[in-house]
C-alpha cells in the first residue's frame, strides 16, 4: 500500500539548540530502538518528518536507533513511482542518528492491510536482533498503533523492555472498516507501558475502542522554531493575502475554502489565497484536479495561487508575509502548521476538528464549524479585521510555550523515565 501521509507539510529538525538545553553535566542518555514506518527516507523525504523531529528534539536525555521500514517492489523498471523504493538505502546515518530501513511485503492499495503487522514483525525481527548485540536498548518507542505498535509489543514481550507507542491518528471511522487491525491494535494498546496520544481527539478515539486506560497520555507534536521564527524587523505582511498549508486531500477541506472565498470576494473583500502543498500520490492528484476545476467553476482564478511544494524555509516566508492562515480540514489529528505559523507570528483560523482544538485559543485565531464554508469566510473576516490586535511577539511565545522543542522533550523523558520504574517494578513483583 502506499504509505499515506498523515500531517501537514513539516521540516527536518535538528538537536534543541544551546538555548534550550538544561544546564549541569550531561548524564547518560537512555537507549531508545524507534520503530516508525512513518519516517523520512530518499524516497519519501516529507514521511513523518514530525516523528524526525522528535527524535532530534530528545537526542539530548537519549540515545535512539530508528527502524522504519519501506515498501519492497521487484526490479520492474515500469513503475517508477514503486520502483523508487528500490533505491533507499538500507542504513543510513542522518544527523548523529543511524536508520535502518528494511523492506517489508505490503499488497497494493489496502488489499493486505489486515495482515502488514506480520509481514512488519518478519521483516524486522532478526535486524532487531542484530541490532540488540551492540546496542542493549531499554526501551522501544513505536510511532502508530497499527502495525508499528504491534510489533513493538511483540518485540517488547521478547526482549523483556518496556514499550511506548505514540498515536498519531484518530481511530475512528477507519478502526470500524477493519475488525482484525482493530483488534491488533487494541492488544498493542493494553500491552504496552504507556499509550501517548497527540491531541485529546486521538485520546478519545482510542478510548472509545480499547475502553479507559490509566496507562493513556497526551503529548502534542513537536515545533521546530529555530526554522519557524518571525520575521524581520520592518517586514510587512500582506493585509489580504491568506494562506493554506498542506496536501491536496479530501479531508483538509481546501474546497470549504475555496467557497469561503468565493463569499469574501462577493462581499467586495480583495482576499488572495495562496495555496502550498503538494500530491504525493494518484489519490491525491485526482483531488488536486477536482480543486483547480473547482476554482475555475467558481471564478477564482485570479484570487487563487497554487505555489506547489516548497522548502521549509520557503513556508515560513509564507507564513511571515500572510495576514493568516486557514486551516480548513475536515478531521485533523493535531494540525502542526498552525503552531508553525503561531511561531512565525501569524493568527489562524481552523475547524472544530479534532486536533485544533487543542491548539486554537482566544488571542491566537479563531475556531469554526467544519463543512461550513460561511462560518469560516466570517472566521476569516473576524481575523482580518483585527489584524493588528495580534501580537507576533506573543503569538509566538504561546507556541514555543507549549509547542516548543523544551517542554515537549522534558515530557518525553519524564515518561520514558517512568515508564521504565514502572516496568521494572511490575518484573518484580511478578
Amino acid at each position: 500500500m502506499d504509505f499515506e501521509i498523515q500531517e501537514e507539510l513539516g521540516v527536518r529538525a535538528g538537536p534543541a539548540p544551546d538555548s534550550q538545553r538544561s544546564a549541569g553535566p550531561r548524564r547518560s542518555r537512555l537507549r531508545v530502538l524507534c520503530l516508525s514506518r512513518n519516517y523520512p527516507s530518499s524516497a519519501m523525504p516529507r514521511l513523518g518528518l514530525w516523528v524526525e523531529r522528535l527524535v532530534r528534539c530528545c537526542l539530548e536525555t537519549w540515545e535512539p536507533k530508528v527502524i522504519a521500514p519501506v515498501p519492497y517492489f521487484p526490479p520492474l523498471p515500469c513503475f517508477p513511482r514503486y520502483s523508487r523504493f528500490r533505491k533507499v538505502e538500507t542504513t543510513r546515518w542522518v544527523d548523529g542518528v543511524e536508520v535502518f530501513h528494511p523492506r517489508i511485503f505490503v499488497g497494493p492499495g489496502y488489499s493486505l492491510y489486515n495482515f502488514e503487522s506480520l509481514t512488519y514483525y518478519l521483516a524486522v525481527r532478526r535486524l532487531v536482533d542484530r541490532i540488540r548485540r551492540d546496542f542493549p536498548f531499554q526501551l522501544i518507542h513505536a510511532h502508530f498503533s497499527y502495525p508499528d505498535g504491534w510489533v513493538a509489543a511483540r518485540l517488547g514481550r521478547k526482549y523483556r523492555v518496556p514499550v511506548i507507542i505514540t498515536e498519531h491518528a484518530p481511530w475512528l471511522p477507519w478502526m470500524d472498516q477493519y475488525p482484525r487491525v482493530r483488534r491488533q491494535a487494541v492488544w498493542a494498546t493494553r500491552h504496552s507501558t504507556f499509550v501517548i496520544a497527540v491531541s485529546r481527539s486521538v485520546r478519545d478515539s482510542i478510548s472509545h475502542f480499547a475502553g479507559e486506560l490509566d496507562h493513556l497520555r497526551v503529548v502534542p507534536n513537536v515545533l521546530d522554531g529555530d526554522t519557524f521564527k518571525l520575521p524581520l524587523a520592518g517586514d510587512q505582511f500582506k493585509s489580504n493575502q491568506i494562506l493554506f498549508v498542506g496536501f491536496m486531500r479530501v479531508v483538509k477541506g481546501v474546497d470549504i475554502l475555496l467557497k469561503a472565498i468565493r463569499l469574501l470576494a462577493d462581499r467586495g473583500r480583495a482576499v488572495e489565497l495562496v495555496i502550498v502543498g503538494e500530491s504525493l500520490n494518484e489519490s491525491y492528484r485526482r483531488d488536486d484536479g477536482r480543486l483547480r476545476e473547482m476554482v475555475r467553476e467558481l471564478g477564482l482564478d485570479n484570487r487563487i495561487r497554487f505555489a506547489g511544494p516548497k522548502s521549509p524555509a520557503e513556508v515560513c516566508r509564507y507564513m511571515q508575509e500572510s495576514a493568516l492562515l486557514v486551516l480548513p480540514s475536515r478531521a485533523e489529528s493535531f494540525g502542526t502548521v498552525l503552531v508553525e505559523a503561531l511561531a512565525c507570528g501569524t493568527p489562524v483560523v481552523a475547524t472544530r476538528c479534532g486536533g485544533p482544538e487543542d491548539i486554537v485559543k482566544e488571542g491566537v485565531g479563531v475556531l469554526v464549524s467544519p463543512e461550513d464554508p460561511e462560518t469560516l469566510a466570517r472566521g476569516i473576516e473576524h481575523v482580518l479585521d483585527r489584524r493588528a490586535a495580534y501580537d507576533p511577539a506573543a503569538l509566538r511565545a504561546y507556541a514555543l510555550e507549549q509547542f516548543g522543542s523544551r517542554p515537549v522533550s522534558l515530557r518525553m523523558a519524564s515518561l520514558y523515565q517512568e515508564a521504565i520504574k514502572h516496568f521494572q517494578g511490575s518484573r518484580s513483583v511478578n
